[in-house]
């Protein structure tokens, strides 16, 4: 690496060494309506001369146009100063400007290097370690020491210093012969976000035409998660985030852009995978943008649901800073469900027997073993037996960065590790990632930027899925033990599912599952900013990605055994081993060409780029079974005679040529036309290609003299609209090849088998892109420079061509199915507000405050579907121009329901209500029991009854909001993010879980004691004249003798109880911190040293019988109750630098 280094400053130093440099160096430029000034310093920029000249003498703010392409810095001079009294003299790189009347010998004295020294600090006086200080227009520079203190030798007195610092304000100083400064840099709260990433480039936040939001490092880090996803949750307005599981090593939250589906992910200019995104290092980004509406189809292809760019952190011209980041910490459950004990629950299966017109099924003789706590009687609390209370979790990261003007690097490795709730370390999380990215000037106008990834990951869990582990340690009998009676080793088979926590949470008994993965990238650009055409930039870019997993699972079987007699019952499980291996690879390759220039008030850029990526996915799959003997996981060493093994491999191959143009006049009437066409090998010739053009505009009235004179107060103030098309190339591949695949099964034939062919189905020749288009129109606004800003967005996409499959009556002799075409479409309408404060009181105090609120609406277009019967059945089973997932929508999340008017208070209120019971009437109802309004008056209660509801049932809510405060007080700094989201519903209750319905469970939630009951337990609740003692929850009940009624006759029907409004409000993180003063920790090396305290998922807000069902949480097939619960953490930590 050292030997590289020096050779490239060597190539450098030879171009400086050229003694006919301003002989052989050519020029172009393009300059309208300039100063002299700002000539001298493109001329400076764009080449290496630096002129020298006594500003009395020379006129710099006299304008003048220069036009020449390819000609000598001699052709420049004589045009600028054409019919004036300047005269020039050049001296190889360095020019001087004199007054023909003076001569150039006083200016030529002036020419004499100097010394300058000097100290950086900032407003309060602290000094600013690593400030680059650099004469303006050369690579001649140095960085201030731990002091804030600079010298800087072989400055022109003529010369302007450049003081640089990130976060604060760059400041020009001239020199004019002096030798010692006293800098004063001011802060830029905005300095972040003068710059926003778009697609292929960057663009000033002033001149956006796009709906494109962007947060930056310290935002991200205000939350605290291995999930980067889980950090940025609530902050990004039209961003929708769900986290449904806590579970370590599962990455897969809900996310889309306004409600689309999954969106693009581009990382550091390259497309990458979702889970790459999620396991990022947070401590290695340094901004994410997300493109929202039109701004997004520059990236075309899948880029229909909106675009997430992250750039990682770069090397920077400074000293070199090494950075450490970690915390400790402990998590615990935002909500689990409580189970009553084993004495509790066979009182409440004798009422459940009562109420269902049964016998009771226990003996007071059995109940009094049990209340005693009798030998073989006692209570076993399975989550306390095998679940912690809390888990353990850090995150540690360490990070070099630094540079000169002509190398620049970023060094970062981290380690995370995130234990499960399940007790002896058996469900755990363990992540090392690497990063490196370096930038380097190989000559003048010739960058190369590498960039290296790695990730090594693992996640260790019992053999079966969490939701089956938690659902036995949540509904098993709690009367049973994990062992046989009379014995420390025989595991009892438990009701309902045989299956038995002591053993499915040990790996030695029942096995485990254990993920490997190792991902890695190397990316590759070169820049060249060609110097002959003023503006004009010329660029490549290669990717390789690579991800491997290794998956394996060990399933041990062992025998059961009953719990009283120790007798074996089963034998649970096999003697199984599988492994799973996947290779994915992916090419991707970039030319690029960018150009911009300004003509006067004109300002165009444009960019053309031409992209090809290839990918390949090899899986290979084995299984074997084993003898009792095999001790290891390796698939050679168990049995060969029972292997069974399959294998497949996926390619794809993508194309697309794109350009952007973009103009504005005086920044302030703006235009940005992109056309992307793109290619993909799924469809057939002719229908691979499409284009895809998209055009936005904005207005910068904040720039107007109207608004500057009328409404000072005003800092900026622009409109936006645009409008556009992207596409997704859905479906399966290779649709219009009629293939034959090999059957599953064969035939025998001279005593060998013989596989069959399957004949191939329908073929589709027509099959093409799913095209979605977007229209937005925004206003971003600031006032009062800043301390009042905000941004307003409306936005209508269509997606037309949505695949399904046609409805049609086809003969079973037909022997296929239809394939999916383009023939649906939805529709998604919405609008985003954000607004937000910033500011300082006194001298100490400073504050960030922004809120962001969205909404989302979507709306089936068109759908295929069966002919309607009948008005009745359009009314319910309709999808056409209706809302999904709300009302008037039965399916994609859509709730029919059942409107109640409060519950029944005795038995004699059934003779005036409607029937309610199927074929027993209302002889098995209770009070208790939710009134249901009999909407159609016909005297019974039934599907006709069912109004849509309004809500959205799961998936991503309606409406999310966010805010966000920052505080800071002298050396302290508070962050506090609340999230929250409403107008959808989490269905709650579960006859398999819960006790209500038509299965026999051994187990009873806590809540539900909370329930109608009679005053006497020996009374019978069919009498009328029996009290009754309310409750929230309807009479506990087994199912009946007679026909099931969908459990309408105890109110567990499709009624607002038992589907609860989930709108929730989350304290999301929480983060106090403290940054040592600097003259206490310089002195020891340290330049920042920040302790400090956090939490996640603090407090939440909401329905009280979602408590202990998280709102956010998944809703698995027995309900959100049974999911991995969410997790509140807590952490201490330090940023450190040195």
């Amino acid at each position: 690496m050292r030997c590289t280094l020096f050779m490239l400053f060597c190539l450098v130093g030879m171009t400086f060494a050229n003694d006919s440099y301003a002989q052989k160096t050519m020029v172009s430029l393009a300059l309208e309506d300039r100063t002299v000034d700002e000539v001298l310093t493109e001329l400076e920029q764009g080449t290496e001369f630096v002129f020298f000249y006594n500003n009395k003498q020379v006129d710099v703010n006299r304008r003048v146009s220069v036009q020449v392409n390819n000609k000598t810095i001699f052709k420049v001079l004589n045009d600028m100063f054409k019919g004036t009294n300047i005269g020039y003299k050049v001296l190889d790189r360095n020019i001087i400007l004199y007054d023909k009347a003076v001569g150039a010998e006083e200016v030529q004295a002036t020419m004499q290097a100097i010394t300058v020294k000097g100290t950086v600090a900032d407003a309060t006086g602290e000094p600013i370690i690593g400030a680059s200080i650099l004469v303006k227009g050369t690579s001649n520079g140095v960085i201030t020491d731990i002091d804030g203190n600079f010298t800087l030798s072989n400055v022109a007195p003529t010369a302007t210093l450049l003081v640089s610092y990130v976060g604060y304000k760059t400041q020009e100083i001239r020199v004019d012969g002096k030798t010692s400064f006293n800098i004063v840099l001011a802060e830029d709260a905005e300095v972040l976000d003068e710059v926003v990433v778009v697609g292929y480039g960057v663009q000033k936040k002033q001149s956006l035409t796009g709906a494109v939001t962007a947060i930056t490092s310290e935002t991200i880090q205000t939350t605290k998660s291995e999930n980067l996803i889980n950090n940025i949750q609530g902050k990004m307005p039209g961003l929708m985030i769900r986290q449904k599981t806590g579970e370590p090593g599962t990455f897969d939250n809900m996310i889309s852009i306004r409600g689309g589906g999954e969106p693009l992910i581009v990382i550091d200019g390259v497309t990458r995978e979702y889970e790459e995104f999620a396991q990022l290092n947070s401590e290695d980004i340094e901004n994410i943008s997300i493109l929202k509406d039109a701004s997004a189809a520059i990236y075309g292809m899948n880029s229909a649901n909106g675009v997430i760019i992250v750039t990682t952190k770069q090397g920077a011209s400074e000293k070199t800073r090494v950075s450490y980041s970690g915390l400790f910490g402990i998590k615990h459950a935002t909500g689990m469900e409580e189970t009553v004990d084993a004495y509790t629950f066979r009182m409440m299966e004798n009422e459940m027997s009562r109420n269902g017109k049964k016998a009771e099924v226990y003996s007071q003789d059995i109940l009094d073993k049990y209340k005693n706590g009798v030998e073989g009687y006692r209570d076993w609390d399975w989550i306390d037996m095998y679940m912690n209370k809390q888990a353990f979790a850090t995150n540690h990261t360490l990070s070099i960065r630094g540079g000169n003007e002509k190398v620049k690097y970023f060094v970062s490795a981290g380690y995370n590790r995130d234990n499960g709730l399940l007790k002896n370390n058996v469900q755990y999380y363990e992540r090392f990632t690497f990063r490196s990215n370096l930038t380097a000037e190989l000559a003048k106008g010739l960058t190369m930027n590498v960039k290296v990834a790695g990730r090594w990951d693992q996640t260790q869990r019992p053999r079966e899925d969490f939701m089956w582990t938690f659902k036995t340690l949540l509904v098993n009998d709690r009367g049973v033990g994990p062992y046989a009676m009379g014995s420390t080793n025989h595991y009892s088979d438990i009701a309902p599912e045989s299956k038995n926590p002591a053993a499915l949470v040990d790996p030695n008994v029942d096995g485990y599952r254990r993920n490997r993965g190792v991902n890695y990238s190397a990316d590759f650009d070169l820049t060249w900013r060609v110097p002959f055409v003023q503006g004009l930039s010329l660029g490549i870019l290669g990717s390789f990605n690579g991800n491997n997993r290794n998956n394996s699972e060990l399933q041990k079987s062992y025998q059961l055994y009953d719990y009283f007699t120790d007798q074996p019952t089963k034998t649970f499980g096999e003697n199984r081993y599988q492994n799973t291996m996947g290779i994915f690879q992916r090419l991707y390759g970039r030319a690029q060409v960018n150009y911009a220039n300004s003509f006067g008030n004109h300002n165009i850029s444009a960019t053309g780029v031409v992209e090809l990526s290839g990918s390949r996915y090899d899986e290979l799959y084995g299984r074997r079974l084993y003898d009792g003997y095999f001790t290891n996981d390796i698939l050679n060493q168990a049995d060969a005679s029972t292997a069974t093994n399959s294998g497949y491999r996926r390619e794809t191959r993508l194309a697309a040529y794109l350009v952007r143009a973009n103009y504005d006049y005086a920044g302030k009437y703006l235009l940005e036309v992109v056309g992307r066409y793109d290619g993909s090998y799924r469809y057939a010739p002719g229908h691979r290609w499409a284009f895809f053009p998209s055009v936005s505009a904005g207005w910068r009235m904040s720039e107007e003299k109207f608004i500057k004179e009328g409404l000072p107060f005003v800092s900026n103030l622009k409109l936006r609209a645009s409008y556009g098309k992207s596409g997704y190339d859905a479906g399966d591949p290779f649709q219009y090849v009629a293939a034959y695949t090999q059957g599953e099964k064969g035939y025998v034939f001279n005593d060998k088998l013989t596989m069959g062919m399957v004949a191939p189905g329908v073929v589709l020749d027509n099959l093409s892109w799913v095209v979605t288009k977007t229209a937005n129109i925004g206003v971003d606004f600031d006032l009062w420079n800043g301390k009042l800003f905000g941004t307003v967005e409306v936005y209508r996409r269509v997606n037309d061509g949505i695949l399904a499959s046609r409805i049609m009556d086809i003969p079973n002799t037909f022997g296929a199915s239809f394939p999916k075409e383009n023939i649906n479409s939805e529709e998604n309408t919405g609008f985003e507000i954000e607004l937000g404060t910033r500011g300082k009181i006194g001298k100490d105090f400073g504050y960030t405050i922004s809120a962001n609120y969205s909404f989302t609406r979507y709306k089936f277009l068109d759908v295929e579907h069966n002919p309607y019967q009948s008005s009745m059945d359009r009314f319910l089973n309709g999808h056409d121009n209706r809302t999904i997932g709300g009302m008037w929508d039965h399916s994609g999340g859509g709730m029919w329901i059942q409107k109640t008017d409060g519950q029944f208070q005795n038995i004699s209120e059934f003779e005036r209500a409607p029937l309610y019971g199927g074929s027993n009437g209302n002889s098995m109802m209770l009070p208790g029991a939710f009134r249901i309004i009999d909407r159609n008056g016909d005297g019974v209660i039934g599907y006709e009854d069912q109004l849509p509801e309004s809500r959205r049932a799961g998936a991503n809510p309606p409406y999310q909001f966010g805010m966000n405060l920052g505080f800071t007080y002298k050396n302290f700094d508070l962050n506090i993010l609340l999230q929250g989201a409403a107008g959808y519903v989490i269905g709650y209750a579960n006859d398999d879980v819960f006790g209500y319905g038509s299965k026999t469970n051994p187990t009873l939630m806590k809540k539900y004691m909370d329930r109608w009951h009679t005053a006497n337990v020996t009374d019978d609740p069919y009498n009328p004249a029996t009290q009754w003692v309310s409750g929230k929850f309807p009479a506990l009940r087994r199912d009946f003798v007679g026909t099931q009624d969908n459990g309408n006759s105890w109110g567990v029907g499709a009624i607002p109880f038992w589907n609860p409004n989930a709108t929730y409000l989350r304290l999301k993180s929480l983060e106090l911190g403290y940054t040592l003063p600097k003259n206490l920790t310089r002195k020891v090396g340290i330049s920042d040293l920040r302790v400090f305290v956090n939490g996640f998922n603090l407090l939440t807000f909401c329905n009280s019988l979602l408590k202990d069902a998280d709102p956010e949480r998944e809703e698995r097939d027995w309900g959100a109750s049974l999911a991995y619960p969410l997790m509140k953490s807590y952490n201490i930590g330090l940023n450190i630098n040195f």
